[in-house]
């Protein structure tokens, strides 16, 4: 019976677990048509991508996305007449975390912008290692000092019980013969 309390309570948390999926915006002029696929969280130390698709039948070509942070250098890529590419920025763009970073992704053909739109991206900073250890390692402790309290408690009611029926079954009912 604890073994499956424990199995439904792993299965809980890990449904609880915040994950995230990738958003997509669409750029668009009268030729062409382009969805960016992007993560909404930035994992820093960690290469974060941006996945650019071109649609259109009338698209010629000459058209580029570029992304840029505030205070970062743009990245920039050429998109092929009917395909997708993928660029990134390196995991080392941002140091803290942050929430609601503006990304201005420009939609540029032959030189001009002919669409653009921010998005808002969260930055994470993912905890050091040892201190998934430590975190680790303290919740064991409490754990066993959790077991040991439970034991403690099971022990001493035990002894009451023998004791109680050791004074019952004395001849004397535990009185002294004074």
């Amino acid at each position: 019976m604890n073994g499956s309390r424990v199995a439904a309570a792993l299965l809980l948390a890990l449904l609880l677990l915040p994950t995230t999926t990738a958003e997509e915006v669409t750029l668009t002029d009268g030729y062409a048509s382009v969805t960016v696929d992007y993560d909404p969280v930035f994992h820093a130390g960690e290469a974060w991508f941006i996945d650019p698709e071109i649609t259109g039948g009338n698209a010629s070509g000459g058209y580029a996305v570029e992304a840029e942070f505030a205070g970062t250098e743009p990245r920039s890529k050429a998109l092929p007449i009917d395909g997708s590419v993928s660029f990134s920025f390196p995991g080392a763009t941002f140091h803290g975390e942050a929430f609601n970073v503006p990304l201005e992704l420009q939609l540029v053909r032959d030189g001009s912008v002919v669409d653009n739109i921010t998005v808002l991206i969260d930055v994470s900073v993912p905890p050091p290692s040892d201190l998934l250890w430590l975190w680790g390692g303290m919740t064991v402790l409490w754990l066993g000092i959790a077991g040991y309290a439970v034991w403690l408690h099971r022990r001493q009611a035990e002894l009451r019980r023998q004791l109680e029926s050791h004074i019952a079954a004395a001849p004397d009912e535990g009185q002294d013969g004074d």
